[in-house]
């Protein structure tokens, strides 16, 4: 967690009704403009509580992503913390509502913070002078606490984080509540987040209870109707799926002509999830309120003339697990997909204007609504080519020499590809191509070797670039391996009998090929020997065992071909 002053450049003095709070930024994915600003304000809170504050919200903010589906599409979101200083600790009880138990509880025998206990504790009666005036005793109901002193939220923001999406009041007591609206309330009791996060359904997704709660919430929504017909239901590409259907809201009178389409869910009950149909309101909210592309290069603002082959790449905000499918295209056709940048050649360029284009498309199972699914996020880069440019020679990942064993196998590697490019590989300068794409595998070498690599895009082709692929000198295998038996120990030593060479050790094999390393125990791993190895010491078999051994250069680690011993 770190603090900020101001959010994005955002400074405004106070004046004689405000003043400046700190602001703890507990997740930044990326500018204000392309992300949910979640802000997160106290109430109740004097300066000397800022720390119970501070883990509040942090608290809050952890369990806010532990449900779907904020929890996979969490880096859609910028989550900030508005230090609000109350005068006075906690929030007005007035105890008249019928429901309220007026009376003291002590506090001692529950945790400090985040306060375990049920609804139906004594209440006592409060009036703290705080930030924002949050009371319980709200409609009748203890429990709907409510913000009173709408101004003042609305002053704080504006000096603070104007630009914000989506609000949540913690209100610094330990009793069950919370509300709705404009800005989700709730209290620190440990049953209150629900409230919030329930609430956030009606104000950043627009859902509708799904508990009857009254004739004047009788109107259509995505999740509420008054139809029960299959073809007409706003949630029927859902029906069947993950307990989705048609459910009346009651028996008799008006909920019994309202329906809506689950049976459990935080919609209705705070303890239950989020139901489908609702989880695909909210991902098609954060879609609208917020844009994948965090940051781009080059900057979109201006029209770019290429000189040479330039990257372009994108910072995404991407659900996890990631369901982006991505689509560059250079003037309407198709040069690259599922990557984040991409190389581009301006001898891909025509002359005049031309567009390169990323498209985004959500493939997640939590939307299955035609008009979401096909909705497609884009940005187009616009280039101005004066004249048409030959495509650049091929750069290769290593320069012009690259070596390799004797017998060995090698990977030729294209430095920069370009996207939509093809890569054409040659033994000589022309004739018939060894392989295409970026890489190319060249097997079995025995001897040193110039390969070609062209570049080709519609009509054109780059100018060949060269690569040597230089064999190194052959390892010879161990020829002379002396085999000595000790009886009474019931041990075989294995020989290497060659002159003594620091530039070469010995690695041993069991017949299945698998190396008899020395393990290290420091790393926990096999390593290669450090040493001559020239000897191996093992357990006498009652059967005819066989092993292999081989000559390595330990400064290129090439291999000679295996040698067989058997004993």
């Amino acid at each position: 967690m770190f603090i900020l002053f101001a959010l994005l450049g955002y400074l405004i003095p106070a004046t004689a009704q405000s003043q400046n709070f700190k602001i703890d930024t507990l997740q930044y994915q990326g500018t204000a403009n392309n992300i949910v600003n979640l802000v997160i304000l106290g109430d109740g809170y004097t300066k000397d509580q800022l720390e119970d504050y501070a883990a509040d919200s942090k608290q809050f903010t952890n369990y806010f992503f532990s449900i779907e589906p904020f929890k996979q599409y969490s880096s859609f979101f910028n989550v900030f913390a508005i230090r609000t200083i109350s005068e006075e600790s906690g929030a007005t009880h007035d105890c008249k509502a019928s429901d309220c138990v007026q009376g003291d509880t002590d506090l001692g025998k529950f945790p400090k913070r985040y306060n375990k206990f049920a609804r139906d504790h004594a209440v006592p009666v409060t009036h703290p002078k705080t930030i924002f005036g949050s009371s319980f005793d709200n409609g009748g109901l203890h429990r709907l606490v409510v913000p009173q002193k709408n101004e003042r939220i609305e002053e704080v923001l504006k000096t603070h984080i104007p630009n914000y999406t989506q609000v949540v009041v913690l209100v610094n007591s330990p009793f069950y509540g919370g509300s709705g609206g404009k800005w989700a309330t709730s209290t620190v009791n440990f049953k209150s987040n629900d409230i919030a996060v329930h609430e956030i359904g009606h104000s950043f997704a627009q859902l509708a209870d799904e508990y009857w709660a009254g004739n004047q919430y009788a109107i259509e929504s995505v999740n509420r109707s008054q139809t029960a017909d299959v073809n007409a239901v706003p949630w029927k590409y859902w029906l069947g799926k993950d307990g989705v259907g048609i459910y009346s809201y009651g028996g008799k009178g008006s909920p019994s002509t309202w329906f809506r389409p689950h049976e459990y869910c935080k919609m209705q009950y705070l303890l239950a999830p989020f139901c489908p149909v609702c989880q695909e309101q909210f991902v098609a909210s954060i879609k609208r309120k917020s844009s994948p592309f965090i940051a781009v290069k080059p900057i979109l603002n201006n029209v770019l003339t290429l000189d040479s082959v330039q990257k372009f790449t994108l910072r995404l905000a991407k659900p996890s697990p990631n369901t982006f499918k991505l689509i560059w295209s250079l003037n309407n056709e198709t040069i690259a997909q599922n990557i984040d940048s991409i190389y581009l050649d301006p001898g891909m360029l025509h002359s005049g204007a031309n567009e390169l284009k990323v498209i985004i498309q959500d493939t997640t199972d939590l939307l299955r609504n035609p008009s979401y699914l096909n909705y497609r996020d884009s940005i187009v880069w616009k280039l101005n080519q004066l004249q048409s440019n030959a495509l650049a020679k091929p750069t290769n990942r290593w320069a012009d020499t690259l070596e390799t064993c004797f017998g060995g196998d090698q990977v030729l590697t294209v430095k920069m590809p370009v996207a939509g490019l093809e890569y054409r590989w040659y033994e000589t300068a022309s004739g018939i191509p060894i392989g295409t794409g970026t890489n190319v595998f060249i097997r079995n070498l025995s001897q040193s070797k110039k390969y070609h690599v062209v570049a080709h895009w519609k009509d054109k082709t780059s100018q060949p670039s060269e690569i040597l692929l230089k064999t190194l000198a052959k390892v010879e295998k161990p020829k002379d391996i002396r085999i000595r038996i000790d009886k009474k120990k019931n041990k075989v030593q294995l020989t290497v009998q060659e002159k003594p060479d620091t530039r070469y050790n010995y690695i041993w094999l069991n017949a299945d090929g698998s190396p008899i390393y020395e393990w290290d125990a420091f790393n926990g791993e096999y390593v290669r020997p450090t040493g001559a190895n020239n000897k191996l010491v093992l357990d006498r078999s009652a059967t005819v065992r066989k092993v292999y051994v081989q000559k390595v250069d330990k400064e290129t680690t090439c291999k000679s071909d295996r040698t067989e011993v058997i004993f």
